[in-house]
């Protein structure tokens, strides 16, 4: 494998993607931290340590992608590991909301349309965008490796049983 393995992490500004990408540069890999906000990505490259760098990333918008993909090649030279990691789980969930509550606003009979949209672009079209994007650079690479971040909340399997307790939340969001 070729040396100083360059990894880059989309949403890597805050939770499970921060986290992903404290790992990966505590293992010696050059972390690009995906960000929509340029300043949290900076501030979450700061705390991931010497190994990050921030990255400007807006899944959802595909002059974002191509410029971070430009940036990539002409500061790199190739991607050997993706990881898709950007995701939303809704775009209006109010802070002390019941989970039941909320729930009950995304049903297919009352969801938004704007609210899938929302989050279809970011979970779905914004992996698709990214990976379509980052291919040339991964090709470069001895040993690419794209990793999709996904939940136990998104399992069809689990969704289907009766049993699951939060059943009643899964829907078209």
């Amino acid at each position: 494998m070729q040396d100083n393995v360059i990894a880059l992490v989309t949403g890597a500004n805050q939770g499970i993607g921060l986290q992903i990408a404290k790992d990966l540069a505590s293992h010696g890999l050059t972390v690009l931290v995906g960000s929509r906000n340029l300043e949290r990505g900076e501030a979450a490259a700061r705390e991931v340590g010497p190994n990050a760098h921030a990255l400007q990333l807006d899944v959802t918008d595909q002059a974002s992608i191509a410029a971070a993909a430009e940036r990539i090649r002409d500061e790199h030279g190739r991607l050997d590991v993706l990881v898709n990691n950007a995701a939303i789980s809704s775009t209006h969930r109010q802070p002390g909301q019941s989970v039941e509550d909320f729930a009950k606003t995304t049903r297919p009979s009352n969801v938004s349309i704007d609210e899938m949209r929302a989050v279809w672009d970011t979970n779905v079209f914004g992996v698709l965008a990214v990976y379509q994007a980052m291919l040339p650079l991964l090709r470069k690479s001895t040993a690419a490796c794209i990793l999709n971040v996904s939940s136990g909340v998104g399992s069809l399997t689990t969704n289907s049983d009766p049993a699951f307790p939060w059943r009643s939340i899964f829907g078209p969001v």
